[in-house]
């Protein structure tokens, strides 16, 4: 998928002797491919085409601004994005709604695998750190859900209350728990899976879902399809394997967008469990 793509960058992955692969999605080309890729991983059409239109929104608002800062780099397994001026062009097209974030993303391409037989709504759910994706999803024309996919929405993303942060295995099983208390499942799908990376709420004894993306299987490696923040690109990233992948996400969520490291080990799952 990524062999053909002019908007393909290589950069040394510390992990393995080869280099990582990603894409931007920003070129039509590559849109297209990746549009096709999903198609036949039985993503729903209608999801494929407002992702695909999301994808196409995003390149035009950021139009004119370098996507990448090399004196920026946060890590050796990270892209060094242009945060501030992306942000800022962003912003100055799109003044009355804000930019879609990796969970909605994500969401948009995996909820038809997600089986939510809950009825808890947003003012039902301890909706901690989701009040910008709910304004997000209120708001951007992008970002549309029905009512029944946003409860989904919900009751998936919210905070999941752990008794020991630092214990990744025992906070897994407990959040594998907490799944089946709301009634949620996934339909089985061999290829397609959804990567969650849980932090720690400290205040409210609980974990949120810092980063998330979409892995698919193929015959030479794992696809991982991610929204890499607000304001920020779209990614695809080729890795040989769903190790380097877990590697990838415990880095991304272990270093903060300003560079800083942080002290918490991520729980990384893969639907309901622990990578």
């Amino acid at each position: 998928l990524l062999g053909g793509c002019t908007s393909q960058i290589k950069k040394e992955d510390p992990l393995t002797s080869e280099n990582m692969k990603y894409s931007t999605m920003s070129d039509e080309d590559t849109q297209k491919k990746v549009s096709d890729f999903l198609s036949k991983n039985n993503i729903d059409k209608e999801d494929i085409s407002m992702f695909m239109q999301s994808v196409k929104h995003y390149y035009k608002s950021v139009e004119g601004v370098e996507l990448l800062n090399e004196n920026e780099r946060l890590s050796k397994m990270q892209v060094p994005y242009n945060l501030y001026d992306l942000s800022d062009k962003w912003i100055e097209n799109n003044p009355n709604f804000t930019d879609q974030n990796c969970r909605i993303t994500a969401f948009r391409l995996f909820n038809k695998f997600i089986i939510s037989n809950s009825s808890l709504d947003y003012d039902k759910i301890d909706n901690t750190n989701l009040e910008m994706d709910y304004a997000t999803l209120r708001d951007n024309p992008d970002a549309k859900f029905s009512k029944e996919d946003m409860n989904k929405f919900f009751n998936f993303f919210s905070n999941i209350k752990v008794s020991d942060f630092n214990d990744v295995k025992k906070s897994a099983d407990e959040i594998a728990k907490e799944f089946k208390n709301r009634k949620i499942s996934f339909k089985s799908d061999e290829n397609i899976s959804i990567i969650n990376g849980y932090v720690p709420d400290e205040e409210n004894n609980a974990l949120f879902v810092g980063h998330t993306g979409v892995a698919i299987n193929t015959k030479d490696g794992v696809i991982f399809i991610e929204k890499y923040g607000f304001e920020l690109p779209y990614q695809i990233t080729k890795f040989k394997n769903k190790e380097e992948l877990k590697s990838y996400m415990v880095d991304r969520l272990k270093t903060s967008i300003t560079g800083e490291s942080q002290a918490y080990e991520p729980v990384v799952m893969e639907n309901d469990k622990l990578m």
